[in-house]
């Protein structure tokens, strides 16, 4: 039985997508398949702020972990701790890129802390923002990776983590504050930044035009965005703190289907098919094939 899911996320063992979940104290990993624990850490870690997959690059992939006293690390097999504790770290927004780990800084100069996460050693810090950094996403670019952070102040920096070098002129959403931010490719093959605050914004990633006009999501801030291709087309899969999960045609800005009452999502492959997995208010984790319908009809639940 999966943990009042607060948190979830998806990472690989054995070439098989295992589901992370947790309920703002403790972490699980579960077998989406079978409903299987692989492991459960032992300790309560408590104030939990976000879960994540970090790939180490040599080995299997660690679950970070910040809390309100640091960062964690965890090994997925074991559930024990996988590197000493980073207690100075007071961070929140997390992202990945070529077995580091990136997450903002609630301390001024608000500069974006990273991590080896093959040894958990803390390496140099990335650029510096005139507010506290509220989201975070890393994208593949011709001309190498950018870092694309969101904060308070409703503007989207961007950064070269090889060189510490801003990329581009900030993107602008206004004053408010950036709940979430990713990355998309769509059809067409031109790779789009998006950022949501109770709304969703795009702009094309080789040159910072905006796309489309604002998409308005719902009266509430989006607390995460996710991407993902269903048969062909580009979505976004918003969670909003209204506890509602809605999905969006990238291309149009039109929603795909109907919501969903929950608290948190994420992505995986349960045996092969694409699949949604949706914290719900109840406290279950409802499992939703995208694209095709599930063979047994419904949704599980676990």
């Amino acid at each position: 039985m999966i943990i009042d899911a607060l948190h979830l996320t998806t990472l690989s063992l054995d070439g098989t997508d295992m589901l992370v979940s947790s309920d703002g104290t403790a972490v699980q990993v579960h077998d989406p398949r079978t409903g299987r624990l692989i492991s459960s850490c032992t300790e309560r870690l408590g104030g939990i702020n976000e879960v994540l997959a970090c790939p180490t690059g040599w080995r299997d992939p660690l679950i970070a972990v910040t809390t309100d006293d640091g960062l964690r690390w965890l090994d997925p097999r074991t559930g024990q701790f996988a590197h000493s504790m980073d207690k100075s770290a007071f961070v929140f927004p997390m992202a990945t890129w070529a077995g580091t780990l990136l997450a903002g800084s609630g301390r001024a100069p608000y500069p974006l802390l990273r991590w080896d996460a093959g040894t958990g050693a803390r390496l140099e810090p990335l650029g510096v923002h005139h507010d506290q950094v509220t989201a975070v996403a890393v994208m593949d670019t011709p001309d190498g990776p950018v870092v694309c952070a969101g904060d308070r102040s409703g503007a989207v920096h961007r950064w070269n983590p090889r060189t510490g070098a801003r990329v581009g002129h900030p993107l602008d959403v206004g004053d408010e504050v950036i709940g979430a931010i990713t990355t998309v490719t769509p059809p067409d093959g031109r790779p789009l930044i998006a950022a949501a605050t109770a709304d969703l914004y795009r702009w094309d990633a080789a040159t910072g035009e905006p796309v489309g006009v604002p998409v308005v999501i719902d009266s509430y801030a989006v607390a995460s965005l996710i991407p993902v291709t269903v048969n062909g087309r580009a979505e976004l899969i918003t969670v909003g703190y209204d506890e509602v999960v809605h999905r969006w045609d990238v291309t149009t800005g039109e929603r795909v289907g109907d919501s969903s009452p929950g608290r948190c999502a994420t992505v995986l492959h349960r045996y092969g098919q694409l699949t949604l997995a949706i914290g719900t208010t109840d406290g279950k984790v409802e499992l939703r094939p995208l694209g095709q319908t599930h063979p047994a009809g419904g949704s599980d639940r676990s």
